[in-house]
């Protein structure tokens, strides 16, 4: 009796090997898969800390960024309302053309707070508080 189901069994499987193999493969990805996912899920949760940490440099890169802008801005002011007084109070020595020639230098550096303060030195004699 034990022999006669072998052979039924034998049968079975020659005659639907490719299920078998089919099966097996199955069973071997599900199994190697199940292994690799506590690795998957730590290579997820340092991508993920990194990605708050660019997140969060990159925030404090545009906060820097506008905190400057801000500070060339009033540079800038400070600088025209200087220019504006020195000529006020200076209108005997220095022209009108000399005053827009140095308003016009101003202004295309005014996103560089050095060069404004540089302008001023060199053209007006005005030095940084």
């Amino acid at each position: 009796m034990f022999w006669k189901r072998v052979k039924i069994i034998l049968a079975w499987c020659r005659q639907y090997w490719r299920w078998l193999v089919f099966a097996t493969a199955v069973l071997v990805s599900y199994l190697y898969g199940k292994r690799d996912k506590d690795k998957l899920k730590e290579q997820a949760r340092l991508a993920k800390e990194m990605y708050i940490k660019e997140r969060d440099a990159i925030e404090r890169a545009h906060q820097l960024e506008i905190k400057e802008k801000e500070e060339a801005q009033e540079r800038f002011a400070d600088a025209v309302n200087r220019i504006e007084e020195r000529y006020e109070n200076d209108k005997w020595n220095i022209s009108h053309a000399k005053k827009e020639q140095v308003k016009k230098m101003v202004n295309k550096a005014k996103s560089n707070p050095d060069e404004i303060d540089r302008i001023l030195k060199e053209e007006l004699g005005i030095t940084k508080k």
